[in-house]
């Protein structure tokens, strides 16, 4: 077998192209993960739930509303799914989700945390629209955060989670606006 060497030229611009490759490692953190866990509801009612969210918040980002109402993002923090099939999975699993059960809608408005300024968040923010034959109800719950970590902010969601899983069961219960 007769191999044929490479010509110099070639030679000289695969090193000079390598030479200028770039470097591809990073010193960023790895993008992190977060995970919410399935609030838990003492007797949970029958229900056949229909999950939307408004349109900018199906995006496996964790949101920052910034104060100049600019929405913007943690940089490399993720739920592990968008926000309406996670929202929507977290929910049928705490409630006893069945075809046959009371129709519920739910439309998430703000699912995100507040800006309080300077770059810190203070709050977490629940808003989601209820509805269940025929009745409508608005609900909104604020979470106040223990600190500005990120570790806090995903707290503050899985506690208004808990708290948006319990509004739509108490709806779905009595129909009355939690």
């Amino acid at each position: 077998m007769n191999t044929l060497p490479l010509p110099l030229p070639a030679v000289l611009l695969a090193v000079l192209l390598g030479g200028c490759m770039p470097d591809l490692k990073s010193d960023l953190p790895p993008d992190r993960v977060y995970w919410l866990e399935v609030p838990q509801i003492a007797d949970p009612p029958g229900v056949d739930l229909r999950l939307s969210v408004v349109p900018g918040l199906d995006s496996d980002r964790i949101w920052l509303l910034q104060q100049d109402q600019r929405l913007n993002f943690y940089a490399g923090a993720y739920w592990p799914d968008n926000l309406r099939p996670l929202l929507e999975s977290l929910l049928l699993r705490s409630l006893d989700a069945r075809p046959d059960g009371a129709e519920m809608v739910v439309l998430v408005e703000r699912f995100f945390a507040v800006e309080a300024g300077s770059g810190v968040s203070s709050d977490v923010e629940v808003r989601a629209l209820l509805e269940s034959a025929g009745a409508r109800c608005r609900f909104e719950h604020v979470e106040s955060l223990d600190g500005d970590r990120l570790r806090d902010v995903v707290a503050g969601h899985q506690s208004a989670l808990e708290a948006l899983a319990d509004a739509v069961a108490g709806f779905a219960r009595s129909g009355r606006c939690p």
